[in-house]
Parts: structure tokens; C-alpha cells; sequence
């Protein structure tokens, strides 16, 4: 079933675009606003109980979705629950008009739509990696994630994830404890998404790199998928064109994601997944 799920869910975010009712950060963020409601400041509320915060919905869901193991019901609210984790309108929208504007020759534009998805100070020639970077927090990760887990999985990723979003910005124990979670939420998927990169790209070239980053849990996940993909992928610099790195390491990204759903396909076969 996870197989299905993972299927019918690609196909329909890659045909369809999604309102904003089926994306989960409307509701993790009303989740999160009702949390901080019981505490007199968010940080203090974070401050105690972020981890059961992030675990208690997951470890329900977990559980409910055990009492209708294997049935039809099951399948439907986990394709359901997984069609809301997956997928970000808003960065392949940013995508879209960045391409449009380079078509248009508006690099004005262009760095504007750059900025969208970029860290401060960054310029438009970081777009491209931060595409690589958002791919992986709302497709890989949380594929990884469901096949794991279940639905379970992909919630658990989504919350902690809007989490850290909710307090970045905050130099707070709450924004120190999300940033931890997250380490530890990102620290194998990271490594088998940058592991799929060099097996779809240039193996010789990314595999120094990703065996050196390996047993570095001091390294930010970030930062190992990003220098993974770029040597599992020939960028040509073109001064004339500001799409030629974006474009490809999105298809680097594209081809990865295949290769995950190849992968838990083999796997759901030969009986290692349901």
C-alpha cells in the first residue's frame, strides 16, 4: 500500500495544483497557534514540551491507522494524509516565474523570484541549490519518511519541520531544540537522497564527498545535499543564461526522485514493504 500511496499521490501533485487546503502547513500552523494559546509566551511553551509537540499527533496517528492495518479505509487516509505532506505550490510557482522572467530577459525579476526561497545575502546564483534544498524537505524526506512510517512518518517530518520554520528567525531555546529535532529527523534521509544523487549522476566525482560527509554528524544537511549535488552534476557556467544551473539540478532532483520510488517499488515486490 505504500507503493500505491506514493503513486497515486505523485501523480495527482504533479497534474493538479493544490488549494491551500491541501497543504499541511495551513493546518500545522493552526496547530501550533492553538499549542501556544496554553502558555503565556511561545517560547516558554516551546521551551518544555517541543518534542511532544512534534511526537504526540504523529504517535496517534500511528496508532490509529494500526487498528485499520491493511484495510481499504487505511489507504485512504494515508494517500490522503500524504497528499497534504508532500509537494510546495509556492516554490514551483517561484520556479515557474523565474523561468518565464529569464525567458523575457528580466534579471531584475529573476533575482526578485531568487530571493523568495533564498537566506539572506544570498544572490540569484543560489537558486538553483535551494531548489535542490526544497525538493528534498517536502518530496524526498517525506517519502522517506512514509515509507518508514506511514502517514505516521510524513506527519512527524511535516510538523517538525514548521517547527523550525515557525521560530528561525529567534535566537531562543525553542528555535536551538527545533534545529536539534530536525538534525536528527534529517540525518539518514539527507545521506540516502545525496547517496541517490551520486548513483544518478556523476559517481566518481560526488562519492569522495558524500563518504566524507558520511560519519560527520557536526555537518548541516543543507550543506551535504547541496555539495553532493553539485558534483553529481556537470553545471556549464553560462554567463548569458541564468536558468542553465537551476534546470539542472532540478533534473538532477527529478531523476533522484525516481530513483526512490524505483528503489521502494523493488522493495515492495520482494516483500521488504507493504
Amino acid at each position: 500500500m505504500t507503493l500505491i500511496s506514493l503513486l497515486l499521490v505523485l501523480l495527482v501533485e504533479r497534474v493538479t495544483t493544490k488549494s491551500q487546503y491541501w497543504q499541511a502547513d495551513l493546518y500545522v500552523n493552526k496547530y501550533l497557534d492553538s499549542a501556544e494559546k496554553f502558555s503565556k509566551s511561545a517560547d516558554s511553551f516551546v521551551s518544555w514540551s517541543i518534542l511532544l509537540l512534534i511526537i504526540l499527533p504523529s504517535l496517534i496517528l500511528y496508532l490509529a491507522l494500526h487498528e485499520l492495518s491493511g484495510g481499504l479505509l487505511e489507504l485512504i487516509l494515508s494517500t490522503g494524509i500524504l497528499m497534504l505532506c508532500v509537494g510546495c505550490p509556492a516554490v514551483r510557482d517561484t520556479y515557474k516565474c523565474f523561468l518565464q522572467a529569464a525567458n523575457r530577459g528580466d534579471l531584475q525579476a529573476c533575482s526578485l523570484y531568487a530571493e523568495q526561497i533564498s537566506e539572506p545575502g544570498q544572490g540569484m546564483e543560489f537558486f538553483g541549490q535551494n531548489l535542490v534544498w526544497q525538493n528534498y524537505r517536502h518530496y524526498a524526506a517525506i517519502i522517506l519518511w512514509f515509507t518508514a512510517l506511514g502517514a505516521a512518518g510524513a506527519v512527524l517530518y511535516v510538523l517538525a519541520r514548521g517547527v523550525q520554520h515557525r521560530y528561525a528567525d529567534s535566537a531562543s531555546k525553542a528555535a536551538e531544540q527545533a534545529n536539534r529535532i530536525m538534525n536528527i529527523l534529517d540525518w539518514l534521509p539527507v545521506r540516502i537522497t545525496a547517496l541517490g544523487f551520486l548513483l544518478v549522476g556523476h559517481f566518481s566525482r560526488a562519492f569522495p564527498v558524500w563518504l566524507g560527509y558520511f560519519p560527520d554528524s557536526a555537518v548541516s544537511a543543507k550543506t551535504l545535499l547541496i555539495e553532493v549535488a553539485e558534483q553529481a552534476e556537470e553545471i556549464e557556467p553560462d554567463e548569458n543564461d541564468c536558468t542553465e544551473e537551476p534546470c539542472t539540478l532540478v533534473r538532477l532532483a527529478k531523476r533522484n526522485i525516481m530513483f526512490l520510488m524505483v528503489v521502494i517499488a523493488i522493495l515492495s515486490l520482494s516483500g521488504w514493504i507493504n
